[in-house]
């Protein structure tokens, strides 16, 4: 008989191929995410833009959240996905509300605006799913979230992402 405290190569094989393809599930949700939102930048309606970037962040946050099995509505996501992008603030009115506004130039505004604000939208959500995994990882839930407590892990994600 095998006990948890005496593992046998099959029950370490297993739980590591289980492992794997979670991470592998968590990294398909963000990537595609990434994609998203980089698509949801070119929206050449301004600031419409923004609200289907911030819709493809909550809908990646709780997909994440479900992958954890942790609750997560959306209203309470928003509110945190506002935030944390309000730790961006620097990079996000530059980047966000600049791009957004020059799609009301006509053809070349539109362009600049959309690889602009494409380039924001896909760090941003790379790093706000890399926070939210980690979170979750560590048994953290909605309710327990603290962006005061990511802002600097948030902005290293963002940095990252965008040297990328």
């Amino acid at each position: 008989m095998v006990t948890a405290a005496n593992p046998t190569t099959e029950d370490v094989q297993t739980e590591t191929q289980e492992s794997q393809s979670h991470q592998d599930r968590v990294s398909k949700i963000i990537s595609s995410s990434v994609s998203w939102s980089a698509a949801a930048a070119v929206v050449p309606v301004p600031y419409l833009d923004l609200l289907a970037i911030g819709a493809v962040q909550v809908e990646m946050v709780r997909r994440l959240a479900a992958a954890y099995g942790v609750d997560a509505d959306k209203e309470t996501l928003k509110g945190l996905i506002s935030a944390l992008l309000g730790t961006l603030a620097p990079a996000a009115i530059s980047a966000s509300l600049l791009g957004s506004s020059l799609k009301i130039v006509p053809m070349s505004g539109t362009l600049i605006g959309s690889a602009g604000l494409a380039a924001f939208a896909a760090a941003a959500t790379y790093a706000i799913g890399k926070i939210f995994v980690r979170h979750f990882e560590g048994g953290g839930s909605i309710g327990d979230f603290s962006v005061e407590a990511v802002k600097d892990d948030l902005k290293k994600e963002f940095s990252a992402a965008k040297s990328k």
